[in-house]
C-alpha cells in the first residue's frame, strides 16, 4: 500500500503542479456531505437527483496491439486566434487508450516508485480528499465499462488484465486513489477545488509525465496564477474572463475536450533534459533550455488531449491530460503536415512565439518542414489524400 502523501491547509508554500493547459457511491460521513454541500459550485435544485456519469459503450473487441494513437495535429491554416478552444467530449470518448499503453504504463510506475511525492500530492481537507476518491470510482466504473477485456471489478478488487495488476477498491487513502488512477491511464490527472477566495486551485494531482516543470512548484495555485506565472499569450487580456466564467459555471452533465501543441527539443516524455535538471531546485523554463548543437531528428511534436469535467459529487473539475509524442521527422511525412505546421507557426504573434520558445528551433525546424512540403507537392499526395477536419 502506498504511504499518504497529504499536503495541509497550512502547507501554502509547498508547490505541487503547473497545468498549461462514476456512478459507484462512496460512502461518506454525513458531517462530510453537509459540508460538501455548503461549498458546491453549481447547485443542484433541492429534489433533483445526483447526475450519474452515464455508461459508455464496451468495446467487447478492442484490440490494444493494433489501436494506432489519435493523429492530432491541433494547428490550422491562417491567423492563429486566442481561444479556450474547448468542444463538446462524447462520453464514450473520455478516456484513449492505445498501442503505447505499455510504455506510458511502465514509465509512469517507474517515476511513482522512484518518488510519489514528486509525482502524487493532495490537500488534506474532506473535499479535495473526497474528489481524489471519486476521480478513481469514476475511472473504475468508465474502463470496466469501455475496456472490459482489460478491466474488471471483482470482490473489491480491480484487475488489470494486461498488466496483472489488482489494486483495492474502493482505495485506502487518497494517494493510494490517485496513485491507483496514474498507473489505470496514459493520462495524467490534475484536480481544481473551488476555495474559500471563490477561486479554482490546484489542489490535488498525480502528474508524471509533465515534459519541463515539477509538481511542486504551482501547487496550490489558482487557475489565474497558473496561467499568468505561465505567461499563457494574451490570457489577462482575451482569455481570463470567460475561462473563469466556464470553470464557475461548468456542469456535470457536459464535459469538453482541447488540444495543444509544443515543440520539445529531446525525446524525454516525462522529463525534456534539454530544459533543465529534472531533479534540481532551478525552474526548468525556455529561459534555461539548451539548444546547442540541435539537430531536427531530436525535435519531437508533443501534443495535449485535455479532458475537463465537473465530478458530480465533490465538485471538483478534474482534468485528464493526455500526450501524444511523437519525432519531428515521423510527423513530417504525414501528408499536409509539414505545409501547414509552418504556416501555423509563421502565424504566431511575439508573444505566441516566446510562450513557445520559437527561437530556439525555428531555425532548424522551419527549413526542414518547407522541404518536406516541397517534396509532397511535387510527389502529388496532397492531391491524393484531401486534407481532414480540425484537430486532424
Amino acid at each position: 500500500m502506498l504511504a499518504a502523501v497529504e499536503f495541509t491547509q497550512a502547507s501554502k508554500g509547498v508547490a505541487f503542479l503547473a497545468l498549461l493547459g462514476l456512478a459507484f457511491s462512496w460512502a461518506v460521513l454525513p458531517f462530510l456531505q453537509k459540508r460538501r454541500q455548503k461549498s458546491k459550485v453549481v447547485d443542484s435544485a433541492p429534489d433533483e437527483p445526483l447526475f450519474q456519469t452515464p455508461l459508455p459503450t464496451p468495446l467487447e473487441n478492442f484490440d490494444l496491439g493494433s489501436k494506432e494513437p489519435q493523429p492530432y495535429r491541433p494547428f490550422r491554416h491562417g491567423t492563429t486566434h486566442v481561444t479556450m478552444g474547448i468542444r463538446k467530449l462524447d462520453w464514450d470518448n473520455w478516456i484513449e487508450i492505445d498501442s503505447n499503453y505499455l510504455s506510458y504504463h511502465d514509465l509512469k510506475v517507474s517515476e511513482l516508485n522512484k518518488d510519489l511525492a514528486a509525482h502524487v500530492g493532495y490537500v488534506d481537507n474532506a473535499d479535495t480528499r473526497d474528489a481524489c476518491f471519486e476521480i478513481y470510482e469514476e475511472l473504475t466504473q468508465y474502463l470496466c465499462h469501455r475496456y472490459p477485456k482489460m478491466f474488471q471489478l471483482k470482490d473489491g478488487k480491480l484487475n488489470n488484465l494486461l498488466t496483472s495488476e489488482v489494486f483495492p477498491y474502493p482505495a485506502a487513502t487518497p494517494t493510494d486513489a490517485l496513485a491507483t488512477s496514474a498507473k489505470l491511464i496514459q493520462d495524467d490527472i490534475v484536480l481544481m477545488v473551488k476555495e474559500d477566495d471563490g477561486q479554482y486551485h490546484v489542489d490535488a494531482a498525480a502528474v508524471c509525465l509533465p515534459g519541463f516543470w515539477r509538481l511542486k512548484e504551482k501547487f496550490r495555485m489558482s487557475l489565474d496564477e497558473l496561467h499568468i506565472e505561465a505567461g499563457v499569450p494574451h490570457y489577462q487580456t482575451k482569455l481570463q474572463k470567460s475561462m473563469n466564467r466556464f470553470f464557475q459555471t461548468m456542469r456535470p452533465e457536459k464535459p469538453v475536450t482541447r488540444n495543444n501543441f509544443f515543440i520539445q527539443l529531446d525525446d524525454g516524455l516525462h522529463w525534456s533534459h534539454r530544459m533543465g535538471d529534472q531533479k534540481g531546485n532551478e525552474v526548468a523554463s525556455w529561459a534555461t533550455a539548451n539548444s546547442a548543437s540541435l539537430t531536427v531528428d531530436e525535435l519531437h511534436f508533443r501534443s495535449e488531449r485535455q479532458t475537463l469535467r465537473r465530478l458530480p459529487r465533490s465538485k471538483a473539475i478534474v482534468f485528464t491530460i493526455r500526450t501524444y509524442f511523437e519525432p519531428i521527422p515521423v510527423i513530417a511525412k504525414e501528408p499536409h503536415v509539414p505545409g501547414r505546421l509552418a504556416e501555423a507557426i509563421r502565424n504566431w504573434d511575439e508573444s505566441m512565439s516566446h510562450y513557445k520558445g520559437k527561437t530556439h528551433w525555428d531555425k532548424i525546424l522551419l527549413p526542414y518542414l518547407d522541404e518536406q512540403h516541397e517534396k509532397q507537392m511535387e510527389s502529388g499526395i496532397l492531391e491524393k489524400h484531401p486534407e481532414a477536419e480540425f484537430p486532424y
